[in-house]
């Protein structure tokens, strides 16, 4: 008996996958490293006064805003170059302005300084990102990796919204440590936790991205007498 091979047929899906600039996925993985690296300071560091925050804060968001402007306008046929060059320059100024802040004016920087920075840069990229993913909801993966990563931006800049720029709790514990849990520890430690999540969201991207347009090529390619 000869068994004949059947391919899957191609999508609307399938084919708006594979019209998806190749380097996208690369590009996702690129903008995952700084994140990491943010985290890892971050986690690792006991001090999260105001000046820390800004520093590290403006040093990942930084890169991170040249990466995305840099994708905008290097990868061609780009499905959302407008939305991707704008949340990257307003990244890079948000970036820019911590740094100076933080290195400047670090020793008088307040946490009420910090939170409005980071929740004003978080509510508008990743309103941003939203945008740019419901516009290109066409293209599968791409479209609905971008909300994601838009949501959870948008996410971190309540949480920290809603940390009270005067907060400082007391505390002592078994041990009898003595500390204080002050606004700064609460939205830098929230930043560090964003970066975490989006790092490993964004390489779970990549790779999920790269494997659909194989996929996608796989399918296309296919000869037409095999998918019938």
């Amino acid at each position: 008996m000869i068994q004949h091979a059947h391919a899957s047929l191609p999508t609307e899906e399938t084919e708006a996958t594979a019209a998806v600039p190749r380097r996208a996925w690369a590009s996702m993985l690129l903008r995952a490293v700084p994140a990491i690296i943010g985290a890892a300071v971050i986690t690792f560091t006991p001090n999260h006064s105001p000046k820390f925050g800004l520093l590290v804060f403006g040093v990942c968001v930084l890169l991170s805003g040249v990466l995305v402007a840099f994708e905008a306008v290097g990868i061609r046929r780009h499905p959302t170059r407008l939305q991707t060059f704008a949340r990257g320059v307003l990244s890079a100024i948000a970036g820019g302005t911590a740094l100076v802040l933080g290195a400047v004016f670090g020793d008088e920087a307040t946490a009420g300084t910090f939170i409005v920075l980071v929740a004003v840069w978080a509510f508008v990229t990743g309103a941003l990102e939203i945008m740019a993913g419901w516009l290109a909801r066409r293209r599968g993966v791409l479209g609905r990796d971008a909300m994601l990563t838009g949501a959870l931006t948008v996410l971190l800049g309540l949480i920290v919204a809603i940390v009270p720029p005067d907060l400082r709790q007391e505390y002592g514990g078994i041990e009898q440590v003595q500390g204080a849990l002050t606004a700064s520890t609460q939205a830098v430690g929230f930043v560090g936790a964003y970066f975490a999540l989006l790092g490993v969201l964004l390489i779970v991207e990549g790779f999920s991205l790269r494997l659909a347009q194989r996929d996608a090529a796989r399918i296309l390619d296919a000869p037409k007498e095999a998918r019938s």
